[in-house]
């Protein structure tokens, strides 16, 4: 059963089921955090045993829910049914967004933090690939930076060579991991993917989230500048 994992100060990680997206086989993971006013605040949720979503209820009123990437879209629409209060947020529609699910989401991220966790969290949209649009957050009090898609580290799976190998190829595949070839060509414009990155490495952080592949407690910054090597000649 899927329990809750502390991984910072107010910040949780859930194991979600694994997805076929493109035809590939990913692990999931979501990411719980509790605001300063006390609410909660989930990105990329995943399907949960009540079990669990009681364990999260109890953290306090679940205010937002969160797809910093437009690939984890569909997965807000249960999470809408489960806590119809909670306010859905995502990012841009871009030309890899996923499409099928019926949930209107009128609420686009941005650089700008929303007012309510503007407290909690500095964010930044990735910008430069007309293709993929992601928002990654920092969580300031524990300097932890979370993101969806765009870094992966996708495990290795028993009996799934053909899956396995691609993930090598593409340079996205545990343990060091990176931004995939597939992504990595996909940038049309990277003198606009460089100032993002630069404003990435100039937040105040040593931990990141991944949705895929396995999470980093420390020297993340160093971790995530290799990362990025591909497009800044680091």
């Amino acid at each position: 059963m899927p329990d809750l994992q502390s991984f910072a100060e107010n910040i949780w990680t859930v194991e979600g089921p694994i997805v076929k997206d493109m035809g590939l086989l990913f692990t999931t993971r979501m990411t719980i955090v509790k605001l300063s006013n006390g609410s909660v605040w989930v990105e990329s949720p995943v399907p949960l045993p009540p079990a669990a979503l009681s364990q999260i209820a109890r953290l306090g009123f679940v205010r937002y829910i969160v797809a910093g990437t437009q690939r984890h879209i569909w997965r807000l629409k249960e999470w809408h049914g489960l806590f119809p209060e909670a306010q859905p947020w995502a990012s841009r529609t871009a030309k890899l967004s996923v499409e099928g699910h019926s949930l209107s989401i009128n609420n686009v991220l941005t650089d700008t933090p929303v007012q309510d966790w503007a407290s909690d969290f500095d964010q930044l949209t990735f910008n430069g690939n007309p293709f993929l649009k992601e928002t990654f957050f920092l969580h300031r009090e524990s300097g932890t930076v979370i993101l969806g898609d765009l870094i992966q580290a996708n495990p290795m799976m028993k009996g799934r060579p053909i899956r396995n190998a691609v993930f090598r190829l593409m340079g996205a595949a545990e343990p060091k991991g990176g931004v995939g070839l597939d992504f990595r060509l996909s940038f049309t414009n990277r003198a606009l993917a460089r100032q993002s990155v630069e404003r990435l490495l100039s937040w105040d952080f040593d931990k990141l989230i991944l949705a895929h592949g396995a999470c980093i407690r420390r020297e993340a910054k160093q971790y995530v500048e290799e990362a990025f090597g591909w497009l800044t000649g680091r």
